[in-house]
């Protein structure tokens, strides 16, 4: 193996998000990194998360403290400062990390879209690299253009008997609890469907039920309150014929779950029409449906998948993910 980061030593930040942010620092280990790992959005309560989402200069100051207390008696010269997101890193934050680490390469990679994000274009000075697993907002903000990965676990390599002919997993933000009722609503009988809707807590569906018109008639038990374990979701993965992807209305960049069910050589019925773009799209494999008038074909679900390059395949796996913004980042 080709240990891209042998003996380098990297400061990594990265919200928690269903255990991605452990794949990618099990990654720059694996690369031969040595991490240090703080995390953006610092907090436990889904109150405090849903916050800084909406009022972040409210929770900028505690984020502030939980940095600077973290590194005051780290003495490691950093060689690399790859930031996921950065939500609530501060431009303080930011200046004081520049001054102190003077040689380091600063990485911003992006796995949400600017218009979701906006304070975070305020700190685009402070990086030397930027990527961004958005098309539009590459071309946009001139940044580096790299979509999202697939984590090892999603990668198929023992056949699985199918229990689900279409399974959907994720957070029920937005029009995605509608979209899902609307396809649920189309399938025949004999369709086998597994939908997890996560909400972060009751509270949320009730604030939800008052501020969301697709919530107006939403019934408590339709939602899951608990995270999914990363495990189950491979194991839904694994046992379905095809996985339903929702993006968020505002973003355009491919969502993860587009580049699991890539990795789990799965087929995918998306919403996101700029799927089409991508090397690995094939109308074998993929089935773009509108948003506000889902349907899906049980024909698509029953023909079988076609093999994807290998090549193509592993461009999309988290080491061929590092591996391009590392190269990126040293050829400058």
């Amino acid at each position: 193996m080709n240990h891209l980061l042998k003996d380098k030593n990297i400061l990594y930040i990265a919200p928690a998000f269903f255990g991605y942010e452990s794949d990618i620092k099990k990654e720059l280990e694996k690369q031969g990194a040595s991490v240090t790992f703080l995390l953006d959005r610092p907090f436990n309560s889904a109150f405090l998360k849903a916050l800084t989402r909406v009022r972040r200069e409210w929770v900028i100051g505690s984020a502030n403290r939980y940095y600077h207390a973290a590194l005051a008696s780290d003495t490691t010269d950093f060689d690399y400062v790859f930031v996921v997101n950065g939500q609530t890193l501060s431009r303080d934050t930011l200046a004081a990390w520049r001054q102190r680490y003077s040689s380091a390469k600063f990485i911003l990679y992006m796995w949400d879209s600017f218009s979701n994000r906006q304070q975070t274009l305020e700190n685009l000075e402070f990086f030397d690299s930027i990527f961004t697993f958005d098309k539009n907002d590459a071309d946009q903000y001139h940044v580096n253009f790299r979509p999202l990965f697939f984590s090892a676990g999603f990668e198929s390599t023992v056949e699985t008997p199918v229990l689900y002919d279409i399974s959907f997993i994720g957070t029920a933000h937005t029009d995605r609890f509608s979209i899902v009722e609307k396809v649920d609503g189309q399938l025949s009988p004999s369709i086998r469907r597994y939908w997890y809707l996560l909400l972060q807590a009751k509270w949320v569906y009730w604030a939800y039920r008052l501020t969301n018109k697709n919530f107006r008639t939403a019934r408590m038990e339709k939602f899951r309150f608990e995270s999914i374990a990363k495990t189950e979701v491979q194991r839904v993965f694994n046992a379905s014929r095809a996985i339903l992807d929702i993006e968020h209305p505002q973003q355009t960049g491919l969502t993860m779950r587009t580049l699991e069910t890539l990795g789990a050589r799965k087929k995918l019925v998306t919403t996101n029409a700029s799927v089409k773009f991508y090397d690995f799209y094939s109308e074998d494999n993929i089935s773009i449906i509108d948003r506000n008038n889902p349907v899906i074909s049980e024909r698509f679900l029953n023909t079988p998948y076609k093999t994807v390059e290998s090549h193509v395949y592993r461009r999309y796996s988290l080491s061929g993910w590092l591996e391009e913004i590392i190269n990126t980042v040293n050829k400058l």
